[in-house]
């Protein structure tokens, strides 16, 4: 099916432009990324609809992705493995927003932890996407910091408990994806857009 699907996604746009071998290889990837998205998106709607939890998984996937457009961060090394870390991370997520309560004095500790590692790690790349450009790197982390403010000015205006799990939950996920242990429990390489200009004998 997932095959059957990039191939007839590649034939569709290479009908209104032309592809050399990078940028066929760059859309079958996009395709396949898509692919899996999808699938994973269906699979955990279902799951939530059938546990009652569907306004939180629907919250939990604005506020992660909002979290995760500017900082980036690791990304599994295959489908299965994907499939492994994305259903506990958000389904586990689903009822930790329901039923976590957070004392104010944590909800401050996990901003303060979560603003620090933007500042300090974003955006993290990876091996099949590094950020070769500084000036994109120093942009993305100026986003990445801006958009943990407003989180905290929309739990400051909106002291809702699904909202604030929901802010802290993605902040810890997204921290942790960023963090440089991370990809060295995980044995990926950090910081690839390093060795990239290396190779390439260019500056970034």
């Amino acid at each position: 099916m997932k095959k059957k699907f990039i191939e007839n996604g590649y034939h569709f746009i290479a009908r209104y432009q032309e592809c050399d071998q990078v940028k066929t290889i760059r859309i079958k990837y996009g395709l396949e990324a898509f692919y899996n998205l999808l699938t994973k998106a269906i699979f955990l709607l279902f799951v939530t609809i059938c546990c009652g939890l569907l306004k939180e998984y629907l919250l939990l996937c604005i506020i992660y992705s909002l979290t995760r457009r500017y900082t980036y961060g690791l990304h599994a090394r295959s489908t299965v493995i994907c499939w492994i870390t994305t259903i506990p991370i958000y389904l586990g997520g689903c009822f930790f927003i329901r039923f976590a309560s957070i004392p104010i004095q944590v909800i401050f500790v996990i901003w303060i932890c979560a603003f620090l590692s933007f500042l300090l790690w974003a955006p993290a790349d990876t091996p099949s996407t590094p950020l070769i450009r500084s000036e994109v790197r120093k942009k993305q982390k100026i986003k990445a910091c801006l958009t943990c403010i407003i989180f905290l000015i929309v739990m400051y205006f909106i002291p809702q408990k699904i909202i604030i799990n929901t802010i802290c939950y993605a902040l810890v996920v997204q921290s942790i994806s960023i963090n440089p242990i991370t990809y060295w429990l995980t044995n990926t390489p950090y910081q690839n857009y390093k060795t990239y200009l290396k190779n390439h004998g260019l500056n970034g």
